[in-house]
């Protein structure tokens, strides 16, 4: 008996232009290195060390991403689907809310509220 592999699916759109989207937002990584962050999980974190575009994230966003049992490409993706649309509703004066994030991104609830939390931590929406 084999063990299946879980390979996280890519984004609907290609890895070379989600990162060029991501750089067009102009995060400011200073408050990430400013900040610890206290997310927690129910389980252990993944280890994600050895999956693809680990070296795109910043060592807090792996602790982040790791503690919420994200491969990297699904925590790269939700942060641009995140943050690009947080700023498009600020752009035309909506309120962007934790149930905003819950229903725009495919992951457990719990984790989009988490991942909202740490990117209002350092200021990024």
């Amino acid at each position: 008996m084999t063990k299946s592999f879980y390979k996280p699916s890519l984004p609907p759109i290609q890895f070379d232009e989600l990162m060029k989207n991501i750089e067009k937002l102009k995060l400011d990584v200073i408050s990430v290195h400013n900040t610890t962050p206290r997310t927690t999980w129910i389980s252990k974190p993944l280890t994600i060390i050895n999956l693809p575009y680990y070296e795109f994230l910043h060592p807090e966003e792996a602790h982040v991403a790791s503690t919420l049992r994200l491969a990297p490409i699904k925590y790269l993706s939700a942060k641009y689907t995140l943050i690009s649309t947080a700023r498009k509703y600020y752009k035309k004066s909506f309120p962007f809310h934790k149930s905003d994030v819950q229903l725009l991104l495919r992951m457990d609830v719990n984790k989009a509220s988490k991942l909202w939390e740490f990117f209002k931590k350092v200021k990024w929406i």
